[in-house]
Order: C-alpha cells, then structure tokens, then sequence
C-alpha cells in the first residue's frame, strides 16, 4: 500500500518511508513538475535545432557568385571579412595541415598593384606571341572597369605542409581543403549581405598567377619535399543591390544519389 493508517488518523497518514502523506505529494507533485519541465526542455530544443538547421541550409542556398561587373561600390567592413576569414580557417583538413592561404588586397592601391603584377606577368607569358598578348591585354582592360566597385580581392592559394609523420598529403587533398575554406568564406560573406566571386584566371602552370613575380607578391614560392605552393584563384568581394536577380537551381537530389539499404 501506498499509505499506512496502522496507529493514525486520516490527517496523520504515513507512507511507508514514514514521511507524511502531505509531504509525500508535494514531494511527487515537484517530481512530476521536472519531468514536464525537461521534456518541454527538449522539445524546445528540438524545434530550436530545427529551426537551426533550416536557417543553415537556407544560407546555402541563397549563396551565390555575383560578377564584380554587378558591385554597386558600397564599402565592406574590414570586420567582415576578418570573420569571413575565421569562418574558412574552420574548413576540415584531413592531415591536420590547414593548407589554406589567403593573401588580402584592400582598396583601390592594393588592387592596382596586383593588376600591375598581372599586366607585366601576362606581357612576359605572351612575348613570342604578340596576337596572344594584345587579346589578352584588350581582355584585360575591358574588365579593369569592374574593378572600380571591388573592396577587396583574396588571393586563394594552398601551402604545401607536411602533416605531423613529415609527409605530404595527395595534393588534391590538400586543394579541397582549401575549395572548402572558400565555400565557409563565401558562405560567411552571404549571411552578413556580402557578395563575393571566385575567379580561377590565370591559374595552372601556364598562367600569370604561376608567374616567380606573382609567386613572390603572394609568399607562395616555396616548396616542400619538391612540391610547390599553388595558386587556386582569386576571390573578389563586394556589394550588390543584384544579387536577388541571380537565379539558380539544383536538379533533383534523388537523381545524384544510391542508396543500398
């Protein structure tokens, strides 16, 4: 029995851990007060973790490459970019080698210096090919107009680094790890109202971007163990009242998907 009235009147119940009956149903009500408590807890949280997860994948699906040629000049708060930066750094890396590099040009001077590396690089490439060079350069100048609203241009490059055995990692390893570094930048960027677009001109062995002097301008003409750094593009940043006008859609996931149950 719950209540014992063995030696006691019903005002004086006892239970059978002697305690009185009307302490015992505080004590039970208390009990049953936490546990509503908890579970109201959860399921606050779940719809808080819910609520999270819908935000997330949202973000990743309003993020978009605006072209530099839509940037309305509006400024860009060297905060933002220092999270956008923070947010990359927090890329996975499977040899714990955080080969992630960026080099940051900020403002009109900076920029022009970079285009003056660009320019002098593209003449020395192009030398024997004088056709080749004036396309090139005439390219060059039609897009130096858009140049005017960027904020800043991030050079995205990856460090060769031993992991900690002293041996390198597959170096296509090692440019995923930075592709997404890129993607939490680009991502950071979209949620704070930012735009941004990754460039990949000029990049691979034959590119301006492999030039010693370009090479140099951003610290990456080192090696290791007979590898060298690479230059994987360049990352402008700015502002646009277009960016809503860039519409994109995704196939059916069910369409790029196997499952073996």
């Amino acid at each position: 029995p719950i209540l014992s009235m063995e030696g006691s009147d019903v005002g004086q119940l006892q239970t059978p851990l002697g305690l009185p009956a009307q302490l015992t149903s505080i004590l039970i009500a208390v009990a049953f007060t936490g546990f509503f408590v908890a579970i109201k807890s959860r399921l606050s949280n779940a719809k808080t973790s819910k609520d999270r997860s819908d935000a997330v994948l949202k973000l990743i699906q309003q993020r978009r490459s605006i072209f530099p040629k839509d940037f309305n000049g509006s400024q860009v708060p060297r905060s933002v970019i220092d999270r956008a930066l923070e947010a990359a750094n927090w890329a996975p890396t499977h040899g714990k080698t955080e080969p992630w590099r960026f080099v940051v040009f900020a403002g009109a001077e900076a920029i022009a210096n970079l285009e003056s590396v660009k320019r002098a690089a593209t003449t020395q490439l192009f030398a024997d090919s004088p056709e080749k060079l004036r396309a090139a350069l005439d390219k060059m100048d039609r897009k130096a107009k858009d140049l005017v609203n960027v904020q800043y241009i991030i050079a995205i490059c990856c460090k060769r680094v031993p992991n900690r055995k002293g041996e390198l990692m597959p170096m296509w390893e090692e440019q995923a790890a930075c592709a997404c570094a890129v993607q939490n930048l680009h991502l950071q960027l979209t949620a704070e109202g930012f735009c941004g677009y990754w460039s990949s001109g000029g990049t691979g062995k034959a590119g301006w971007a492999s030039s010693e002097a370009c090479r140099a301008l951003l610290h990456m003409d080192g090696e290791c163990q007979g590898e060298q750094d690479a230059v994987l593009g360049f990352f402008y940043v700015g502002a646009s009242d277009k960016a809503a006008q860039y519409r994109a859609a995704r196939g059916a996931i069910a369409e790029k998907v196997r499952w073996y149950d």
